[in-house]
């Protein structure tokens, strides 16, 4: 019966180069990730104060008052 796992000696030189490609694509991707949180905190920080100028502009404008309309039926 044959051995399902390689032996460990052809694990050698061609293990190594694809550690370091595995490596830099794992590097790139948390640059990516890093990139892409900071442009969404920026998009949070700028959706809160659109959200807060529209709160204290809609405090500060005058309540209307509302009409009743007369019924005609």
């Amino acid at each position: 019966m044959a051995n399902a796992y390689p032996a460990s000696s052809s694990h050698s030189a061609g293990s190594a180069h694809n550690d370091t490609d595995w490596d830099d694509e794992a590097d790139t991707e948390r640059v990516a990730l890093i990139e892409e949180n900071a442009r969404l905190r920026a998009l949070v920080v700028q959706l809160s104060t659109l959200v807060l100028k529209n709160v204290v502009d809609q405090h500060n404008s005058p309540q209307l008052i509302p009409v009743k309309r007369p019924r005609f039926d």
